[in-house]
């Protein structure tokens, strides 16, 4: 599914990706990881290049070309839509 990206503070310009339609299983790790990472204070970089892996089939090459502030971006992205009402 194709969802539009976009900076809340203007860091950067709205852009397109194409995210995994998530089963049970997959929603349920995403939802524990991002739980833990509240619970724990501020996550590490490699929580959300995580996020991103699990919720989208781009190759390392392509998410290393993302910024920071993308990169968690599109992981916020990815946690919203996997958990709108179906």
């Amino acid at each position: 599914m194709s969802v539009s990206v976009e900076s809340k503070n203007k860091e950067f310009k709205t852009f397109k990706i194409d995210l995994k339609e998530l089963g049970l299983d997959e929603r349920s790790e995403l939802n524990d990881k991002f739980m833990e990472a509240a619970v724990d204070g501020v996550p590490k970089f490699s929580f959300w290049v995580d996020v991103v892996r699990q919720g989208t089939d781009l190759p390392d090459e392509e998410i290393n070309k993302y910024s920071t502030d993308e990169l968690i971006a599109i992981a916020n992205k990815i946690f919203e839509e996997a958990n709108k009402k179906k």
